[in-house]
């Protein structure tokens, strides 16, 4: 329906020569049918004319319909006063404005009562000709507001990444550490705006293209120079904006961890991130072929593990940070699930409720 909205939308704003053409040809191409149909449709004159008046108006606009009730009250005029069978059109028309002082008064009923019902079909669907250009514009205020709202909220957000920056070089080891990982974090939010913005009306994120430059974007800052590799695989679908935000959060929380944590001394590895649709979730997967974590009881799910989750250089369990704390709220605030194994590296999960046709 809506491609079919848009059309006669901007057939509307065609020249006015090339849509009062189209009206006529619609009305001359119903009075061929007429022609053709003439045995069939005898004793109805004007019915065939309805479809041409009603698409006429609805592609072409209020004016060429008009035009279009006139040119069938004349071309309907033949079939209203029919001359006798066999008699050649030229000489049906010729002879037409006889036949037309022999009909009796009520035999004006007909053509008049089409008229009448012609001008009303043209007013309704001037009407609606009316309240579309109005929620046209209204769309287009929405987007325009959306787009500063976005644009607005990219730049904040960029504004807080810079005093976060400032705010590291200023700080101790250990601070330091900490704003980066709170950059990190900000410019995650900051590619969902912008996917939205690039979407304009669209509350949706495509995940694939989302999750590539989010990944890449983390192997640029972390992984330059290191014998790492990365595998994407992303399902092509599409995210509602809080879905996109925490499985963003999630991955660039592992994907750094494992980045810090998983190859260490210069190891090579493979980083693979995967999102996928499992039954009625989306599950994004995070593995390496790291160092893994240290021997300890196995966990299955509740909670994962940041920079405490891997071993660290000297192979011992590091303290859970605010990492492992964001990643454990982002499960609780979406009834996502967390969990991750041990097994030649960390494999680490979290699966959200699915959104049906997203």
């Amino acid at each position: 329906m809506k491609p079919f909205i848009t059309t006669f939308l901007s057939l509307r704003r065609r020249s006015a020569m090339t849509r009062y053409a189209g009206a006529a040809l619609l009305v001359c191409l119903s009075f061929g049918l007429r022609v053709a149909l003439d045995d069939i449709l005898d004793g109805y004159p004007v019915v065939h004319f309805f479809p041409a008046l009603v698409l006429g108006t609805l592609w072409f606009g209020v004016g060429p319909g008009l035009m279009a009730v006139a040119l069938s009250a004349v071309l309907a005029l033949p079939f209203v006063a029919p001359a006798d069978d066999g008699m050649p059109w030229l000489q049906q028309f010729a002879t037409l404005p006889g036949r037309l002082d022999a009909l009796p008064a009520r035999g004006w009923a007909g053509p008049a009562l089409f008229v009448v019902i012609s001008l009303v079909v043209v007013a309704i669907i001037a009407a609606l000709h009316n309240a579309l250009d109005t929620l046209a514009q209204s769309e287009q205020q929405q987007a325009m507001l959306l787009r500063e709202i976005y644009h607005r909220i990219r730049n904040d957000l960029q504004s807080v990444t810079s005093l976060l920056m400032v705010a590291e070089t200023r700080a101790g080891a250990l601070e330091a550490g900490e704003l980066a990982k709170a950059g990190e974090r900000v410019r995650v939010l900051g590619l969902v705006y912008s996917s939205l913005q690039r979407l304009q009306r669209e509350p949706f994120v495509p995940a694939r293209a989302f999750l590539s430059q989010l990944v890449e974007n983390l192997a640029v800052a972390h992984g330059t120079g290191r014998p790492v590799t990365f595998t994407v695989s992303v399902e092509d679908v599409n995210l509602p904006q809080r879905a996109a935000v925490t499985l963003g959060l999630a991955a660039n929380e592992l994907v750094t961890n494992a980045l810090k944590y998983a190859f260490p001394d210069g190891r090579a590895g493979t980083i693979a991130v995967s999102l996928a649709t499992e039954g009625d979730r989306w599950v994004l997967r995070v593995e390496d072929d790291g160092v893994g974590l240290s021997p300890g009881p196995a966990t299955t799910a509740g909670a994962a593990e940041d920079s405490a989750g891997h071993a660290d250089t000297a192979g011992k369990r590091r303290r859970a940070g605010l990492g492992h704390l964001l990643l454990e709220q982002l499960a609780r605030q979406c009834a996502g699930q967390l969990g991750w194994t041990n097994d030649n590296g960390l494999k680490a999960w979290l699966s959200v409720p699915a959104v049906p046709g997203a």
